[in-house]
């Protein structure tokens, strides 16, 4: 990870270059951190652009410390994997992020939201707007709840209060939209509004998620249902 503040306030982080292409390789990572600005950014990575993180499990439930009031606005991402990520090391809880008027190139995933139910964790808050990427691999918006977990599934994370709107995608090889909750940890609360992918395989797949809604998206030139 090339810029890791870790259990810091008031950080900025403006106008830097980050080329980084080897495995792993984040360009910015808040972990813990609170009062957060990323802006006017150019971030070509090996793994994810921008990750928010608080810590992994036990340590993190330990220290509880989340990270919260973070602003990420005017920068430019590619990525072999996703522009903006929260997790997966997000134990000690993630809330209150702003993303708006950022431009992404070729990523996995535009907006990322990723834990496991083996480490706990309540990301909530988020907001995102005016976003425009030209080609996903995996969804413009992903949320994941079982990623990589060995350890029983026990503690389970929470996701829930997000609002996405006025984003658009010209390609999604994959998913336009991705949303998969887990029994144990179904999520919560997600607005998504005004997006438009012109090209995608599949459209939409939504799986254990509760009060979700579509409004004004469109995928493939087809306005998709509210649900």
């Amino acid at each position: 990870w090339v810029v890791h503040p870790v259990l810091c306030r008031n950080v900025m982080v403006r106008g830097i270059t980050v080329e980084s292409w080897n495995g792993n390789n984040d360009g910015v990572d808040p972990d813990s951190c609170s009062d957060v600005l990323i802006e006017n950014c150019t971030l070509r990575t090996g793994d994810d652009s921008i990750a928010i993180k608080s810590g992994r499990d036990q340590d993190a439930w330990r220290v509880g410390r989340p990270s919260e009031n973070i602003v990420i606005r005017n920068n430019v991402m590619g990525s072999r994997h996703a522009g903006v990520c929260i997790g997966s090391q997000m134990s000690g809880g993630v809330r209150n992020v702003y993303v708006e008027d950022c431009r992404m190139e070729s990523v996995s995933s535009a907006l990322y939201f990723k834990g496991n139910l083996d480490r706990g964790g309540l990301v909530e808050h988020v907001r995102a707007r005016r976003i425009h990427v030209q080609k996903v691999r995996s969804g413009l918006v992903w949320f994941e709840t079982t990623y990589h977990g060995y350890r029983g599934g026990n503690f389970p994370p929470s996701f829930r209060d997000y609002i996405m709107e006025d984003l658009t995608c010209d390609e999604a090889t994959g998913y336009a939209i991705n949303v998969e909750g887990a029994e144990k940890a179904p999520i919560r609360d997600v607005v998504i509004r005004r997006a438009t992918v012109h090209k995608a395989r599949h459209p939409l797949s939504v799986k254990l998620v509760e009060n979700f809604r579509l409004e004004e998206v469109r995928v493939n030139g087809q306005l998709l249902p509210t649900i």
